[in-house]
């Protein structure tokens, strides 16, 4: 005897799976058109696609993190590992963007189911994940052999898993969280504090709730060892095989030659990426010139040197980073992507071009004024993807500032990591993929503010849908 759904729930079910086809359509169907347009598999690498691949190769091969032999240090293996089944089956571009194809439809999943745990309303749900099925940044980063669209998707997995916690307090949702947490720190180092930041979170919940206190500080120490257990471990992995106590070297690396040059460069009036080549970013000569006693030292203290070197330039100059920092913010959160696009379709250099370092010398108007001059294909496809854009950060604006939405433990969770991510995305090399984790946690609040414009959302409100 065949089980027929219900009319309404079949509807629903048909509503969201066909979001997702759309989804997966859009990220099978950009990378196609592009071989299709060029017919060469290097424009869906990035200059730091080779630091991914190298260690995938040797992991492949030997069984082993290393890069030419070494131990890696500098990325950590999360993506490694994603590349590997390409590396193995000798196209690791078609799997892998196929692998990131379904990862990116698993993103959209979690942005509907997180929409319906927080607001119970299948329609804000489904607003939100048609937003982020279509979403710009999204779309194309799923066919770059870069971290982006892994990291987003362990993010959303984790978001969903904390807030059916916060919803239910079963400690196993809980678990569930701090396990993708972890997952995605290994993937992306910047998610390095995050662990920290939600245990802190919980812990204030803790003592909000105090007939039952006890049993949530423990539930946070939980959270804590479970999400932050894997990371120490990899750290004592570093510190035996290399004598490097850190997670990721990458972190020393940008704190010197991105942070640290920025603020020399703004001291000086000089260029950004004339600032970064005087400190030998590109050439391990120039920097051992400076540093000629770091010509016997292994890896792990030259790494060091450089965090306390970048350390002691920001120190020094704390307003000026400040400043930097901000302003990076702003540019990871308003820059509209046209660039890497363009690049998709190998209408714009790779790697150099210049942009960026214009951007941190001159400022945005600067910028934008001389490529209204200079390449004015460029000024019109940036304001057309600008103000897309500048449409889902108004919706999400709109959703978060409604009466309807619901102002509990959940969506304060939302705006806390939201908020994270926004913070850590500051900086001299902040660019549009610094906001791809930030992007399904504005999908989700522009799902209101889509419901909300169509004068729909306060009306269903009164009737939430179960979020099972």
């Amino acid at each position: 005897m065949v089980a027929h759904l219900p009319p309404e729930k079949s509807g629903r079910s048909r509503v969201l799976w066909g979001v997702l086809v759309l989804a997966f359509a859009l990220r099978v169907l950009v990378p196609l058109f592009a071989a299709a347009v060029t017919r060469d598999p290097a424009v869906y690498h990035a200059p730091d696609t080779i630091s991914y691949l190298t260690p995938a190769r040797e992991l492949a091969e030997t069984g082993s993190f290393t890069s030419n032999g070494r131990s890696e240090i500098i990325r950590s293996p999360g993506y490694p590992l994603l590349l590997v089944p390409g590396v193995l089956a000798g196209r690791v571009e078609l799997v892998t963007i196929g692998l990131q194809a379904l990862l990116g439809c698993a993103t959209v999943y979690f942005v509907y189911k997180i929409a319906l745990l927080l607001f119970g309303d299948r329609g804000v749900a489904a607003a939100g994940a048609l937003l982020c099925a279509f979403d710009p940044l999204l779309i194309v980063y799923a066919s770059k052999l870069l971290t982006e669209t892994l990291s987003t998707c362990l993010t959303a997995a984790f978001v969903y898993w904390l807030l059916r916690y916060l919803k239910d307090g079963l400690p196993g949702r809980l678990a569930v969280s701090a396990v993708a947490l972890a997952a995605s720190v290994y993937v992306r180092p910047i998610n390095y504090f995050l662990p920290v930041l939600v245990t802190l979170g919980l812990l204030v919940r803790a003592v909000c709730r105090r007939p039952r206190a006890r049993r949530f500080f423990a539930h946070a120490g939980l959270f804590f060892v479970l999400s932050m257990a894997p990371v120490g471990l990899w750290q004592v992995r570093n510190l035996v095989e290399t004598g490097y106590g850190g997670f990721s070297a990458i972190s020393d690396v940008t704190l010197y030659f991105y942070h640290g040059a920025a603020v020399l460069a703004a001291e000086s009036g000089s260029s950004y990426y004339e600032m970064q080549r005087e400190m030998g970013y590109a050439d391990e000569e120039v920097y051992l010139q400076q540093h000629p006693e770091q010509r016997g030292w292994s890896g792990a203290w030259r790494y060091r040197s450089m965090r306390h070197q970048g350390m002691r330039i920001l120190v020094r100059r704390p307003w000026t980073y400040a400043g930097i920092h901000v302003k990076g913010m702003a540019r990871a959160l308003l820059d509209p992507g046209a660039f890497d696009w363009l690049k998709m379709f190998k209408r714009y250099p790779q790697s150099g071009g210049g942009l960026l370092g214009s951007v941190v010398d001159k400022g945005v108007m600067q910028t934008l004024t001389e490529l209204w001059r200079e390449r004015p294909v460029l000024f019109w496809i940036n304001l057309s993807l600008g103000l897309v854009l500048a449409a889902y950060l108004l919706l999400a604006a709109v959703g978060a500032i409604s009466r309807g939405v619901c102002r509990g433990p959940g969506t304060a969770a939302l705006l806390l990591v939201g908020m994270y991510f926004l913070a850590v995305s500051g900086g001299p090399q902040a660019e549009c993929r610094f906001r791809h984790p930030l992007v399904p946690l504005l999908c989700v609040f522009a799902g209101v503010g889509l419901l909300v414009i169509g004068g729909k959302f306060g009306r269903r409100a009164h009737s939430p849908a179960h979020p099972g």
